[in-house]
């Protein structure tokens, strides 16, 4: 894989404050020198499972097609996401990834929670993307507890799951929990994985918990972070992957040892 500085941002985005979440936007990307930037799930217009309609954005609206400008600018590809207007039903949730060099860009959550599924429309694809020479893929918020998810992007060859997030769990509680499961999805896998939270009052009295880490093929932390006020962290990742180069028991790709037949 190549070698990529990643950095994952925790921020705060008011629900329909869009020119104030895009200046957040801007302000961490203009100080990033990384390749990717992560931003946590809906963070241009906020997150709210409550009349999400009202706070949709189209897919042309100026303010996504400024992330989209910023990317160009910077050379940085920028992970940001937003409730998208749908003309033929219920918003989309929508992860772009801009500066990607993929034909598609964007990722529309296909497995939604017990509130999301009365006011969201799902999606009906898992894409992988080429974004800065790295084959990435997104699973965003409660999809991170499927492991089908990340095994059916490793079997189209991705390399690196950024997993955005909405939730209110924090500190100790937040570490505890991506803790039980997501090495599991990084080491099964054999590819780099790596989460944020939005953190903060939604402006619509939703208070998300925060929270960053990123983990290593092995299920090894990379770097980490709980604190409750934006924030963002960096780190390099890159090299050989468990399914590179001749296996030994150090070097085992558990994904390729698999036997689908009998499953």
């Amino acid at each position: 894989m190549k070698d990529i500085r990643l950095t994952l941002v925790q921020m705060r985005s008011t629900v329909g404050d869009v020119r104030s979440n895009l200046d957040g936007i801007s302000s961490f990307v203009s100080s990033s020198d990384s390749d990717i930037i992560c931003f946590p799930e809906m963070c241009l217009s906020g997150y709210t499972t409550s009349d999400p309609e009202r706070y949709a954005l189209d897919p042309d609206d100026p303010s996504v097609s400024k992330v989209r400008d910023l990317s160009d600018n910077t050379d940085t590809a920028i992970v940001f996401g937003y409730m998208e207007r749908n003309p033929s039903g219920r918003p989309f949730l929508k992860q772009e990834i801009a500066g990607c060099s993929s034909d598609i860009g964007h990722y529309r959550k296909t497995h939604l929670g017990q509130t999301e599924s009365k006011v969201f429309q799902p999606g009906n694809s898992l894409p992988v993307f080429s974004v800065k020479g790295v084959t990435a893929s997104i699973q965003l918020c409660i999809e991170s507890h499927i492991p089908d998810i990340s095994q059916s992007y490793r079997s189209k060859g991705a390399e690196l799951i950024l997993m955005p997030f909405a939730n209110g769990n924090s500190g100790d509680k937040r570490r505890s929990v991506w803790y039980s499961y997501l090495p599991a999805r990084a080491s099964d896998n054999g590819l780099f994985v790596a989460a944020t939270s939005a953190v903060g009052d939604n402006g619509l009295g939703t208070v998300f918990g925060g929270g960053m880490i990123a983990l290593d093929p092995k299920g090894n932390t990379i770097g980490e972070y709980y604190g409750t006020e934006e924030h963002s962290i960096t780190v390099d990742i890159g090299g050989k992957l468990p399914r590179d180069g001749p296996e030994t028991m150090s070097n085992i790709s558990y994904f390729d040892r698999r036997r689908p037949e009998l499953y």
